[in-house]
């Protein structure tokens, strides 16, 4: 039982410190403006929410150190279940928000300019 123990330690210790150095490398910002249309683009705070959550949490479909941005899979118009990349973006990040009670809800919050 000593054996199991020491070595689920060791996995969690890997795991966990294989999402730190992802997460070290995690640009500070990035300009959301893949499907602007009206609205000015959105400096995303990156390295903030790296603190804060895993990167499963929004990169959901990628292997760890390999994820892709958003709008590779989240297009302009919904595909099959996948939602646009508004809908994505909204529904993920100002659900979180209000959830958290905490970072911008309305759009002028987000889409300075």
């Amino acid at each position: 039982m000593k054996k199991f123990a020491v070595l689920l330690a060791v996995v969690m210790v890997a795991v966990f410190s294989a999402g730190m150095i992802v997460a070290a490398d995690a640009p500070d910002t990035i300009t959301i403006k893949d499907v602007q249309k009206s609205k000015p683009p959105v400096v995303f705070p990156h390295k903030e929410h790296v603190k804060h959550m895993k990167c499963a949490d929004c990169h959901h479909k990628d292997a760890a150190g390999q994820e892709k941005s958003c709008a590779t899979c989240h297009k302009a118009e919904k595909s099959g279940d996948t939602p646009s990349f508004k809908d994505a973006m909204h529904n993920k990040c100002k659900a979180c928000h209000q959830k958290m009670g905490r970072g911008p809800t309305k759009c002028n919050d987000c889409h300075k300019g």
